[in-house]
């Protein structure tokens, strides 16, 4: 793919090979050959979301069964095929999703009986491919979401009442992947064990996702986990800052503005910048990666990113094209910086860091 690339860069930069169709031919015919390849080794990578949602419905009538309650599970679309790094990833936090959704959501049958419910409840996972893009849910018919225990636990961790108090319904749903947060009032054995929803949003944002909570027809709650079928291509932002390149996953981007550094209003530590009538927080990159800041007053980009539901402006020197690249894990020797999920190459030959996301936001959000 590199090599190509460059041939190509080649043809529209030389005029050497005007008025020379047999390398035209000769260069279709190598690009022919390079997609059928691609997708013969991408077929090999891929395979059917069975693998990890097949021991799903044992696992949750074990744990139905000691807390004594009922439950029947429905699995749609295990056909779905994924990269098997990226299912590989997803066995605990599938696992504690549905944990969460036994030990919180689903009711005992008495209480089920007494609400006009089934005493059975319902777990319904489903998988689909949207739009390139790995999507599951799991819905339980349960309680929902107790939004007064939220606002309250909320403001037990410091967070102003009146703010609390009018705080939407997604925001709320929001809180419960923050660290310690935890609607119940004791730790129960299963709530007690294995990783909370923060390590879930971790997990799910080191492969280039993103999960939220949803509200099922008829009630109940739900999360939906949306990913990347493939972790080994991806289509980047490239992006300049003070004098390097680094790269951005596009699956995070809302749009890039051109934007001098004499519009951002600032505040103490704060900045922000309005964009249609709506203050944008907004960082420096080069400052976060603890690069040189360019202080002068000249035309940059601010990346506005979608930051877990909230928009979020990211100041970068340039942001240049983007790129379908392919991405590999990190150096051992780097694998501690947070910061970076993975090493590409472009088709110049260079390499570039690809930077995650969700660990650059932890401060922000």
């Amino acid at each position: 793919m590199q090599h190509q690339a460059r041939l190509e860069n080649l043809q529209r930069e030389l005029p050497y090979w005007d008025g020379k169709p047999e390398f035209d031919e000769e260069l279709e015919g190598m690009q022919r050959i390079v997609r059928d390849l691609r997708r013969r080794a991408l077929d090999i990578r891929t395979t059917p979301v069975r693998r990890v949602l097949e021991r799903l419905p044992r696992v949750a009538r074990e744990l139905a069964t000691s807390l004594g309650k009922q439950v029947r599970v429905e699995i749609v679309g295990e056909e779905v095929e994924a990269d098997r790094a990226v299912l590989d990833h997803l066995d605990d936090p599938l696992l504690h999703l549905v944990r969460n959704a036994l030990d919180h959501g689903i009711e005992l049958p008495e209480r089920r009986k007494a609400a006009g419910k089934d005493p059975v409840g319902t777990l319904r996972i489903t998988a689909a491919s949207e739009g390139g893009r790995l999507s599951l849910r799991l819905e339980d018919d349960g309680c929902g979401l107790d939004a007064e225990r939220v606002r309250r636990r909320a403001v037990e961790r410091g967070m102003p009442s009146e703010v609390a108090e009018d705080l939407p319904i997604e925001r709320l749903g929001e809180l419960l992947f923050e660290a310690g947060m935890s609607t119940r009032d004791e730790v129960s054995e299963l709530s007690g064990r294995g990783v909370g929803l923060d390590a879930v949003r971790r997990s799910v944002e080191a492969l280039g996702g993103s999960v939220s909570v949803v509200s099922p027809e008829g009630g109940g709650m739900g999360f939906h986990l949306d990913l990347p079928s493939m972790v080994a291509l991806q289509r980047v932002l490239i992006l300049r800052v003070s004098g390097h390149r680094v790269a951005l996953p596009v699956t995070r981007l809302d749009c890039v503005l051109d934007v001098r550094d004499s519009a951002i209003e600032r505040a103490g530590d704060e900045a922000f910048l309005f964009y249609q009538d709506e203050p944008i927080p907004v960082f420096d990159l080069a400052r976060h990666l603890a690069l040189p800041v360019n202080e002068d007053d000249t035309a940059g980009n601010v990346v506005l990113l979608d930051a877990r539901g909230f928009r979020l402006g990211m100041r970068v020197d340039r942001a240049q094209a983007d790129q379908e690249v392919y991405v590999r894990e990190v150096p051992a020797a780097l694998a501690g910086l947070k910061h970076l999920g993975g090493v590409a190459i472009l088709s110049d030959g260079a390499p570039i860091f690809l930077l995650e996301l969700g660990a650059l936001l932890e401060n922000f959000i």
